[in-house]
């Protein structure tokens, strides 16, 4: 039963969210404010999502978000209102993996949490497979990274979208392509997205981002992986 943390201080929201998930055969904690979810979050016992609620009245999904990072690679949604744009870009940049604009209703937010959740389990069939460049080993299977010897900790998103680009190098992929791929065909949000996550990847993979080795930009078009 995969078990879901709900990080929302609008008992209403908070409350149709839980019910919805929990419709779904899930294992549902649902809570207020960012002490109850820190609280919660290092009592133990393992998290396969975290809701998280951009704006709460104490601790801000931002710094939760950091917090849950030292830590953690477990996928993050972030919740934001309409006019928090700004957040949302904050929100990916600190490792959020995805985000549901407010007001959205249930169906949405289950088929996004669905599709992470699928991703975790195509994990499984990924065993010991490795992709292996100069300079740069992605084991899938592990879901590790390693670039120039050290070993590089990536948020699942970030991992998903460097192991999707480089098991074929060379091809070229639209940013809606990726994000499609990420959600199995259920994304919803924004594409420009991407540009953040892949900024992200390359400021931990990449010896110059300015000129990057591995994950380089197409104009126009999105992302490929080098070939050599």
């Amino acid at each position: 039963m995969p078990s879901i943390m709900i990080v929302e201080d609008d008992p209403a929201v908070r409350d149709i969210l839980e019910i919805a998930l929990e419709r779904e055969g899930m294992d549902v904690r649902a809570v207020g404010d960012g002490e109850q979810a820190l609280e919660s979050f290092h009592a133990g016992g393992a998290l396969d999502l975290i809701l998280l609620d951009i704006m709460l009245p104490d601790i801000d999904g931002i710094t939760l978000c950091q917090e849950f990072r030292r830590s953690s690679d477990v996928p993050i949604i972030m919740l934001t209102a309409r006019e928090g744009e700004r957040n949302v870009v904050v929100g990916l940049e600190v490792g959020a993996d995805d985000y549901v604009t407010k007001p959205a209703s249930p169906a949405e937010v289950v088929s996004r949490v669905r599709a992470n959740l699928r991703r975790r389990r195509m994990d499984a069939r990924n065993a010991n497979v490795q992709y292996e460049f100069p300079g740069l080993t992605v084991d899938l299977s592990r879901r590790q990274v390693w670039s120039g010897g050290s070993r590089v900790d990536l948020t699942a998103t970030e991992f998903e979208i460097l192991a999707f680009l480089a098991a074929h190098p060379g091809w070229v992929r639209s940013r809606e392509q990726i994000m499609q791929q990420l959600w199995d065909g259920d994304f919803y949000g924004d594409v420009r997205a991407v540009d953040v996550h892949v900024q992200r990847v390359r400021k931990k993979i990449e010896p110059d981002r300015k000129n990057p080795r591995y994950i380089q930009t197409v104009r126009g078009i999105g992302y490929k992986f080098a070939e050599s």
